[in-house]
């Protein structure tokens, strides 16, 4: 991929990939239907949503399970930590403890943590999709990481954040920060060629996979936010996402998270 940097932004940007990325997504939304974000409650909202729609896509089907599967190694490790904190207040083991709150968690009709359940594959698909030709935000260039410090500075100091921006920060689940970046690139910056950019390029947190990169896109749905009818991206109709392939497999492990 191309990547240069703007001569009016300041920011390092990348082409859009040549080969088609991935995503996983419910089928009965389909691929390019995410949920609208109207400037509220960004504590819900994926790391660069802004006002509109955004979707996500990864360069690999092996960084787009592990993407899409980070909630539920979350979930597990909050529910550890709860068992931890229940083991403390009642004077007894971890073990007990554990047995004490998933029995009740059972006995509600909930998942036990660490389990995926069937209906999660079962309602979704992986896709691949074709990004349109365009320049992208490198947002963990140290040059685009230099600009938005300093365009977002008085708002980072009322947040008591000094300093240029970090890697450790952008990859934080601080939201009010990510999607403040997020909405700034999308809504404020023009570039030297008088586009604006398709979105930001990011690497995953949980590193690369195999031979993948680790790398995902946040693709901006302007053109529907716009009110026009289609988004100028080709999507295929998606494979059923089974429990023997491998990559899913791989995701499962990474997050130490079972399922059937």
């Amino acid at each position: 991929m191309t990547d240069r940097l703007d001569e009016s932004s300041g920011l390092r940007l990348v082409r859009s990939p040549s080969s088609v990325v991935y995503r996983v997504a419910k089928s009965s939304y389909g691929p390019l239907n995410p949920p609208v974000r109207d400037g509220s409650k960004r504590r819900a909202w994926n790391r660069w949503d802004t006002p509109g729609r955004t979707v996500y896509a990864s360069d690999s089907a092996a960084t787009a399970y592990i993407e899409s599967l980070a909630w539920a190694h979350e979930e597990a490790a909050a529910h550890d930590r709860a068992i931890r904190k229940t083991a403390e207040l009642f004077g007894v083991s971890n073990k007990k403890a554990r047995a004490m709150v998933e029995d009740d968690w059972l006995k509600a009709g909930n998942m036990q943590p660490g389990w995926l359940p069937t209906v999660w594959r079962d309602g979704r698909r992986m896709y691949e999709i074709s990004l349109p030709d365009g320049w992208w935000v490198d947002v963990a260039s140290s040059e685009t990481l230099s600009m938005v410090s300093a365009a977002l500075e008085d708002t980072l100091l009322k947040w008591g954040i000094t300093g240029t921006l970090t890697l450790s920060e952008l990859t934080s689940s601080d939201r009010r920060l990510t999607t403040r970046i997020a909405t700034w690139l999308r809504e404020e910056v023009t570039l030297d060629d008088g586009t604006q950019p398709l979105g930001i390029q990011f690497p995953s947190k949980y590193g690369r996979s195999g031979e993948a990169a680790g790398t995902s896109w946040a693709y901006w749905m302007r053109a529907i936010d716009a009110g026009l009818s289609n988004e100028p991206v080709v999507v295929d109709s998606g494979v059923p996402i089974e429990l023997s392939d491998p990559d899913f497999k791989n995701a499962l492990r990474f997050h130490h998270i079972e399922s059937r």
